[in-house]
Parts: structure tokens; sequence; C-alpha cells
């Protein structure tokens, strides 16, 4: 008798939980017919099809599959799965490659032909889904009616879809941000004084997870690179603008980008009810605006493009500082005059709820961490007292099954996100190289991933206990190796991986001007398992051809 698993999903908060209760019994019927032996729901709640790495079920579903825990997937439609074609076929495969089979509402396995026609709908479907929706939003905005959530000093009208009302407390904070800012305040001074006098933030009444917050960041007065912040959110004088941009899907990277449409596709309507800023203090704050902007980034007023790829990434300190004075993040906030990075602390910069407010170049930080590591992790003394603390750690510890969950989740991600883009490069005409790149970088923080699984679960290939004769060496040697990386390629995807296996984090203590910076690194716990720092090099072409094997028009 063939085992079987279940899945099912719905879309968004719009639509009935009750949807997910109707697919499972009618997928119950399925395999009750089938005689299949169900032994597991996998379930997704307002989740969209068009997203694989935000759904915790389907991606539990994969895992299952890749272990080959059961026979069948049984589902109401492919759509479930997922909407995109491209994705639902590169499913089918890894469900052919793996010996799982799948069903829908029908009781008939799947066929690449059923395959083939459900991604031929979606491809229909999806446009038209598109066509419609942005015709109903059109037409609620034509007649006062605004789609979506509501801004900053409104609040809905109760029984009136799309209607909103001003919401006079927050109306106030409205008027006293433009009224300080004309008069010559920076956001960030704005937003500092906000969040100490605990005014409730913008998300504060309009997100669950942001309820009661009284952070404000001061991005949301400016609204960043397009201006959709308070300062220049036209609803404050009583305009509604809509379908001024668009958002498009990068099929490569899947990650969504903004684009202005043409003007005769802009829809505004006037509601003079709604305006809350006088046309003189509006007219004010948006000269002053412009000339902030001309100041900081020249005659046009736009920020300049770097044309590099972005950095964050690429540099080994890249989530590893944390702030000396709050324990909060450390982000990259400017660059130096050499264009080196520097980083801040993420709640001065953008929040003014820490004082401290000093940056500090990447660069010279890695260089001089490289130069003392030596002293401060390979010392007899610091493994010692690491080691105690380690045992300590593993005997106290009650985060174990979180962050065993947060690992799987994350290597989940990974694993579909290698087998898409696998899937891309392998039926295109070309392999681009940033796919091929992003493709190692995926693949070795997933084998650094397993490696800290292993620890977890309780020993492995790659671990050494403390009583080994082999430990001091195999630790010694990899951070030796590591420190001469760090010296001569230190941007390198296994110099990265390997100092993030072996630092957990370097706090950054406040120093005066030009004095030398002041830090404290500290051992990633799992080092000291005389673990393999720099994970082993895995064939690309390898991972393709694992999840990729029918004719994209090369061969002969």
């Amino acid at each position: 008798k063939k085992t079987a698993v279940l899945y099912a999903r719905y879309s968004s908060d719009m639509q009935k939980a009750t949807s997910i209760d109707g697919q499972l019994l009618l997928c119950r019927k399925v395999a009750l017919r089938n005689n299949l032996d169900v032994i597991g729901e996998f379930v997704d709640a307002a989740k969209s099809g068009l997203t694989e790495g935000a759904r915790d079920g389907y991606q539990r579903l994969l895992n299952g599959v890749r272990n080959q825990e059961f026979d069948v997937v049984v589902v109401e439609h492919f759509d479930r799965l997922s909407r995109d074609p491209a994705t639902i076929q590169r499913l089918k495969q890894v469900f052919e490659f793996n010996g799982v089979e799948l069903m829908d509402q029908k009781g008939v396995y799947a066929t690449a032909t059923d395959i083939s026609i459900a991604s031929l709908y979606n491809t229909i479907y999806k446009p038209q889904l598109a066509e419609k929706v942005r015709r109903g939003h059109d037409n609620a905005v034509a007649n006062g009616r605004i789609p979506g959530s509501y801004a900053y000093g409104y609040r809905p009208r109760a029984g009136a879809p799309g209607e909103r009302v001003i919401d006079e407390n927050e109306a106030k904070i409205v008027l006293r941000i433009f009224t300080e800012y004309v008069a010559g305040r920076s956001t960030r001074t704005i937003a500092a004084d906000l969040t100490r006098e605990g005014v409730p933030s913008p998300g504060s009444t309009r997100h669950k997870n942001k309820a009661g917050r009284t952070t404000w960041n001061h991005q949301c007065i400016t609204g960043g690179r397009y201006g959709r912040g308070i300062i220049g959110n036209d609803l404050y004088i009583g305009e509604i603008h809509w379908n001024v941009r668009s958002t498009i899907l990068n099929p490569e990277t899947q990650k969504k980008q903004k684009r202005r449409n043409p003007e005769e596709r802009h829809i505004i309507v006037k509601k003079p009810e709604l305006r809350i800023v006088p046309q003189e203090l509006w007219d004010r704050a948006q000269k002053v605006r412009s000339a902030r902007a001309v100041s900081m980034f020249g005659p046009t007023g736009k920020p300049r493009r770097r044309a590099v790829i972005p950095r964050n990434n690429e540099h080994p300190l890249a989530g590893v500082l944390r702030c000396g004075v709050c324990n909060g993040h450390m982000r990259i906030a400017q660059s130096s005059r050499n264009g080196a990075p520097r980083a801040a602390c993420a709640s001065a910069h953008q929040r003014g709820t820490c004082e401290h407010t000093h940056s500090f170049d990447m660069d010279v930080l890695l260089e001089d961490a490289s130069d003392k590591i030596q002293v401060k992790l390979l010392s007899p003394k610091a493994i010692e007292e690491a080691m105690r603390a380690w045992k300590e750690e593993r005997k106290n510890d009650r985060n174990k099954g979180s962050e065993h969950a947060k690992l799987e989740r994350r290597r989940g991600v990974l694993t579909t996100e290698i087998e898409r883009l696998s899937y891309a490069i392998a039926n295109s005409r070309r392999k681009p190289d940033e796919l091929l790149k992003r493709i190692d970088e995926c693949d070795l923080e997933r084998e650094s991933i397993e490696a800290r699984l292993r620890l977890l679960g309780g020993g492995g290939e790659n671990v050494i206990g403390f009583d080994r004769p082999k430990f001091s060496d195999r630790y010694l040697s990899e951070v030796r190796r590591l420190i001469t990386a760090l010296k001569t390629n230190p941007k390198a995807i296994e110099t990265r991986v390997a100092f993030r296996n072996l630092i957990e984090c370097i706090v950054v203590h406040p120093v005066p001007k030009r004095m030398p910076y002041e830090y404290t690194p500290y051992l990633n716990s799992s080092a000291l398992c005389g673990k393999n720092l720099f994970p082993e090099n895995r064939s690309k072409e390898r991972e393709i051809s694992t999840f990729a094997y029918y004719d994209n028009g090369k061969s002969g």
C-alpha cells in the first residue's frame, strides 16, 4: 500500500481559511478512493503560489520528497503547488528524480503532458487575473476609493471598503512633521524626537507584528529612493495618485523591482475632504526636499547608482558586526573616500535610538582583525576557556530545537534556490556567470548549515571529540588557513563562509574619532569541534545535471 501526503494552500488574507479544510477534505477522499495511506498533511495559509521560500509547508513537503519519505503527493490542483509555469515543470522533474508521484483531484497520476497543460493554463491565467485585478482597482480609484492599506493619518471608514477618514491624532503628527521639516530640521532628528516621546509609529496600528511600536525610522518620512514617505504622499493634499509605478518580478533573481509607468497610465483623483496639509506648507516642503536632493546628489537630484554588484553579501564582516552599546546589528551605512564600506549601528543610523553614532571602515576593521585573530583565538588559554564554555552551553542549551528547525528551513530555501537556478541555466542557450556564482554561494552556505546540523544532531564525519588527539591539529590548521585567506583574498566565497563558521559575531565598541578601533570577537562554538571551516568544493555541473535533464536545444 502506497503512502501519501496532502498539500493545501490559499493565497491571501482576503480568502477564507476554510478553503484549506475544503481542499484537505477533497484530497482525503481522493486518497481513500485510490487506496493510499495518508501519513501527513502540509498547509500554507495566505501564501502566494508565485513564491517558494516564504512557504514553510511547501519547503517541508520538498524536504520529504528529497528524503523519499512517501510515495505520492495529493493536491486539489497543480496550481496549489505553484502558479509559475517554470516552477511546476521543475517540481515534476524533482518528483520523478526521487520516485515520488503527483496526483490531483481526478485521482490520476500526473504525467508530463498533464503538467505541460497546467503550465500553459497558468501562463494564460496569470496575466488575465492580473488584468482583472488591475481593472477592479482602477475602477475603485476612479470612484474615490483606495485599494490596499491606509496611509498614516487616516483610518478606514467602517462598512465602506476603500474609503478613508482622517485620524485627528495622527493628522497632528503629520502636520508637525511637515512644519519641522520646512523649518530646516533633518528627518533623522524628527524621527529621533518622535521615538523619544513614545509616539506610535506608522506601522503600530497597521501591522500585527508591529503593534504598539514607538520606534520611528527616518525613511518612513523621506520615503527612500521613490520618495513615497510622509513628505511625498500626495494624499495629504487631497489627491489620490494611482498606477504611478508597477512591480515586476526578475525571473533570474526572483526579486521584485519597481518601474515608473508612463504618464498616460497614471490615475489622479481629487479628494479635498482628505486634505491634511495646507497647500503652501506642502509646496515649501517639496522645495526644501528638492534643494536637499540637489545638495546631496548633484544637479539631477537623484542618487548615483554604482555600477558594481551590491557589496553587503561580499564582505566577510557583513552580518557579523554588533553594536557595543545596544547589542543591535550594524549595517553598511556609507562609504569611505576610497569606496570601502563603512558600518554603523542600525538603531543609531536609522532610528536614532542608540547613542553609538560613529561609523567604522569595514576594510580597516577586517585587516586589524586578521592581524589580531591569532592572538585572540589561537592561544592555548583562549581555546581552553572556549571549550569549557561550549561544554556548558551544550549542557544547558534550551534553544537547540528551535535552532535546528530554523537551520532546516534555511537549508530547504537554499536547496530550492539551487534547483531553480540550475533549471534556468540548463534550459538556456548560455550559462550566465552571475547565476553560476549564485549557485556557488548557495551551495557553500548549505554545506555550512549541514555541518551545523550534524553538530546539533550529536556528531558526524566532520566532528572530532575534545579528547581526540587530532582536535588541536585540525582546529589550528583551519584557523591558520583562514588567516592566510583573509589577507590574500578576503572576498572569495570560501573565505567568507569560513570566516562566518569561525566567528559568531564581533562587538564593536565606541571610540573617539581617529582613534584605533576597539572590538571583541566571539568564537562560534561549532568551530571548537574540529569542523572544516572551508566547505569542500562542489561541482556546479553536477548540481545542474542532477535537477535538469531534458534537451535544451544544444544537443545534436
